[in-house]
């Protein structure tokens, strides 16, 4: 009974994870399985193994570096293409962290068949002065529970408007701007959730703190 009781569990975790991974194309009505890092949480590996270079860091440069990567149906990764940079210093702090990925991926698989396929990597180096700022993202999901919409509104535009990566917050736009009457928007929104989640397979932030000190300059005076 208890053997059967965790095949059951495992079985039920598996059909979750499944879902969480597997969506429909709009087009064709295939159902999509995404690739995806057998080892663990890729996000947060190349985090991890990202390094915000110096150069960089002391002449307060930031912007995003885009990489492409192949997993083929045999679970292999293929290739390794630079697409983007803002900056020529951050492309090899973002190719460097791929030193510590492992040869491990599930393929993607259309209706079943495993498929070789395209993905894109964001990385993202972002300088900030002394001190992280607050989540936009918390407090627009605040607002958003206290209903009102125009004040988050103004929240997600301004996220979107530094990370147009991140498929959350489209989607978060879309129900906001469904809530406000804006469908068309919401509609387009809901759109670009569904590209990114297909395109992108990581999407990695890199944070650096500049420490500014601020100097006050006393005037002496002498008496004679």
């Amino acid at each position: 009974m208890k053997k059967l009781s965790v095949l059951f569990t495992i079985l039920f975790l598996f059909t979750i994870i499944l879902k969480a991974q597997t969506s429909k194309d709009s087009e064709t009505n295939a159902e999509i399985v995404q690739a995806k890092y057998l080892k663990e949480d890729l996000d947060k590996l190349l985090a991890k193994n990202t390094i915000f270079p110096i150069e960089a860091f002391k002449n307060k440069i930031q912007g995003d570096v885009i990489v492409s990567i192949t997993i083929d149906k045999n679970g292999n990764l293929d290739n390794l293409d630079l697409v983007s940079s803002a900056n020529k210093i951050f492309s090899s702090s973002a190719i460097v962290a791929f030193d510590n990925v492992e040869n491990e991926w599930s393929s993607c698989q259309v209706d079943g068949v495993p498929v070789s396929k395209t993905y894109l990597i964001v990385f993202r180096y972002r300088l900030y002065e002394n001190a992280l700022p607050p989540s936009d993202k918390k407090i627009a999901a605040k607002l958003v529970k206290k209903e009102k919409y125009k004040k988050a509104l103004k929240y997600y535009n301004r996220l979107i408007s530094d990370n147009q990566y991140d498929y959350e917050f489209f989607e978060m736009r879309s129900k906001v701007k469904e809530k406000l009457g804006d469908f068309d928007g919401a509609l387009m929104d809901t759109e670009q959730a569904s590209r990114l989640k297909n395109e992108i397979i990581s999407l990695v932030n890199i944070e650096g703190l500049v420490k500014i000190r601020t100097v006050t300059k006393v005037e002496r005076r002498t008496r004679y």
